[in-house]
C-alpha cells in the first residue's frame, strides 16, 4: 500500500507544480512579449528561455518528484522513482503527440525526466544512509 501511495504522492505533486510552472511560464512570456514590442532584438531570443529556464527547473521538478516519493516508499527507492518518471513524462508527452511528432528534444526531455526522479530517489538514499 505504502508503494502505491508514494507512486500516486509522487506523481500528483509533479503534474501539479509543473502545471504551475507552465502558469508561470505563460505569464512570463506574455510580459515579455509586451515588452519585446518596444525592442525587436529581444524576439530574437525568446525561443532560447524555453531552454535556458524551462528546462532546468522542470528537470529541478522531477528530481523533487523522485526525492518526496522515496520519502514515502523508503524501500526500493530506484524504482519507486523510475516509475513516477515514467508516470508523468509519458502523462505529458502522450497528448502532444495527437497534434506534433516526437522530436529529439522530445526524446530528450523524456529521458532525463526519467533519470531526475530516478536520481531524486537515490539521493533521498544516500542522505538517509548518511544519517543511519
Amino acid at each position: 500500500m505504502r508503494s502505491i501511495k508514494a507512486i500516486v504522492v509522487g506523481s500528483l505533486v509533479v503534474i501539479v507544480v509543473v502545471l504551475l510552472m507552465q502558469l508561470a511560464y505563460l505569464f512570463l512570456a506574455v510580459a515579455y512579449n509586451a515588452y519585446a514590442k518596444d525592442y525587436p532584438f529581444l524576439n530574437d531570443i525568446a525561443g532560447s528561455f524555453r531552454y535556458l529556464i524551462g528546462i532546468p527547473v522542470f528537470i529541478i521538478i522531477m528530481f523533487l518528484g523522485g526525492y518526496l516519493t522515496a520519502d514515502i516508499a523508503r524501500k526500493q527507492v530506484a524504482i519507486h522513482g523510475f516509475l513516477v518518471g515514467v508516470l508523468t513524462a509519458s502523462g505529458m508527452i502522450i497528448p502532444t503527440l495527437e497534434n506534433a511528432d516526437l522530436t529529439m528534444t522530445g526524446i530528450v526531455i523524456f529521458i532525463l525526466s526519467i533519470v531526475a526522479t530516478t536520481a531524486g530517489g537515490l539521493y533521498w538514499q544516500k542522505e538517509i544512509n548518511k544519517i543511519a
